[in-house]
């Protein structure tokens, strides 16, 4: 059975990297959210919102990805929150 992502947003709270932040989820909870290469995603700055893919099975990160995600790879089933 393959890992089922969750869709949802998330704010810029540090720049890390020019591909990986930190952000916090809407329950306030802070996770490593990171940029694929090839996902053409913007540079982000601190407040911006977005948002981030995440495995059921691990809320500790998110891949950032633009709203249409037809624009882009994902392997997995994907849902809202």
């Amino acid at each position: 059975m393959s890992d089922v992502r969750i869709r949802t947003k998330v704010i810029v709270s540090e720049v890390l990297s020019d591909r990986t932040y930190r952000a916090s989820l809407k329950n306030g909870k802070s996770i490593l959210a990171y940029a694929q290469s090839l996902d053409c995603i913007p540079p982000l700055k601190v407040g911006d919102e977005y948002h981030v893919l995440m495995s059921l099975c691990d809320f500790d990160d998110g891949r950032l990805v633009p709203e249409d995600l037809r624009t882009i790879r994902v392997e997995h089933p994907v849902v809202d929150s």
